[in-house]
This record gives C-alpha cells, sequence and structure tokens, in this order.
C-alpha cells in the first residue's frame, strides 16, 4: 500500500511539474513580442538617470517602498551607465512565472543591456495593468 502511495504522490508531483513547465513556455512566448520591447522602452527612458521618468513608470507598490533619498541614490549610482543603447539578450524567468500563479501576475527578465559605459546586467520586474507595463522591481550592474 504504501508503495501505491509514493507512486500516486510522484505521479501527481510529475503532473504539475509538467503543467507549469507547458504554463511558462505559454507565459514567456506570450510575453515575447510585448514585455520584451517594453523592457527596452522603459530602459530608454529612464537613463537619462532623472527622477520624473523613473518614478513615471514605477509601480505604485515600488513607489511606496522607496524613499527619496534611496531614488537619488539609484539615480547617482546608474547615472555612471550612461544612456541605453540596446538589449543584447533577455531570459525569461519561469520561476517568478510560475509564482505568480498564486498573487498579482509579474514578468521577470534577466540578461544583458548596452549602454553607453558598456554591457550591464539588467534584471527587472514587471506587471502589468491595462495593457501597460510597470516596474515592480530593478537593479543594474556592471558587466
Amino acid at each position: 500500500m504504501q508503495v501505491h502511495t509514493l507512486r500516486f504522490i510522484i505521479a501527481i508531483l510529475l503532473t504539475v511539474v509538467i503543467m507549469l513547465y507547458f504554463h511558462t513556455n505559454r507565459e514567456r512566448d506570450h510575453y515575447k513580442n510585448t514585455a520584451e520591447p517594453a523592457v527596452a522602452q522603459i530602459l530608454a527612458e529612464i537613463s537619462d538617470w532623472q527622477r520624473e521618468p523613473l518614478l513615471r513608470h514605477l509601480a505604485p507598490e515600488a513607489k511606496k517602498t522607496v524613499t527619496d533619498e534611496q531614488v537619488e541614490g539609484l539615480l547617482n549610482l546608474y547615472r555612471n551607465f550612461g544612456r541605453f543603447r540596446s538589449v543584447e539578450e533577455l531570459e525569461f524567468s519561469r520561476t517568478v512565472s510560475a509564482f505568480s500563479l498564486f498573487g498579482e501576475k509579474r514578468i521577470n527578465y534577466s540578461g544583458v543591456a548596452n549602454f553607453d559605459g558598456g554591457p550591464v546586467n539588467v534584471n527587472i520586474t514587471l506587471i502589468e495593468r491595462n495593457g501597460f507595463f510597470f516596474v515592480y522591481n530593478f537593479t543594474l550592474t556592471s558587466g
């Protein structure tokens, strides 16, 4: 009886993993033509490293969690990268997509973008609302 229970549990877990794989594939394909270009557009608009363009793209939840001093510190840190030029590659996060099944939809990409100062590692999480993408979180680090 215990062997049958173990097999049943393994079958259920395997089914869930396969379903999540296909779901995240669908999500990746769905957002390829909308979220990926949005990442490039957002990076282009905020890379003058001024306060207003950054705040315009932040999700309300993100705005609530950062202080004015943190925003200024972030802008000063990222200003050294210069203007955004292009995206080399973006990798869709299946993990974030899978966890979004249990809450608000979040789309996460990581990859490399080209700025005036050279390649920069990008990690950005977006929230889609009413057909627009807002930045929930992002990090840029020297490549």
